[in-house]
């Protein structure tokens, strides 16, 4: 697991880095040519397999999908290129399964981040 600390506009920002913990994995994502490729904080390389992108939001986030041998699928959801990727490994289902599991788990996760940029601008209203 990393712990990542970065400085933007004077503010200092701590976040957990890259992490799998059973099912659930952490990363970030990194597009290319050939496709998005999950990597650590540092950017070494997680996770390099064939992806799919099954849904672009207005946001810029990412509903996607990484397919591995025998029927099994990363699904998760990524707040766009180079930022923090969200997901979780499922097994035994279909293409089309995956790709609707990826598409609820990125709504999911994108109402969670509604819910904590509020809360953040609420508490720099009141700072």
């Amino acid at each position: 697991m990393e712990i990542g600390i970065i400085e933007h506009e004077g503010r200092e920002f701590i976040a957990l880095g890259s992490s799998v913990v059973g099912r659930n994995i952490t990363g970030y994502t990194k597009e290319d040519r050939y496709g998005i490729t999950l990597t650590t904080w540092c950017g070494k390389t997680m996770l390099d397999c064939r992806s799919e992108i099954v849904e672009r939001y207005w946001t810029g986030s990412l509903a996607l999908m990484f397919r591995l041998p025998r029927g099994r699928f990363i699904i998760g959801y990524a707040l766009g290129d180079g930022m923090l990727f969200r997901g979780e490994l499922i097994d035994n289902c279909t293409d089309d399964d995956a790709r609707r599991q990826a598409t609820y788990l990125a709504q999911f996760f994108g109402e969670l981040d509604a819910e904590d940029e509020e809360a953040f601008q609420v508490a720099l209203a009141e700072a």
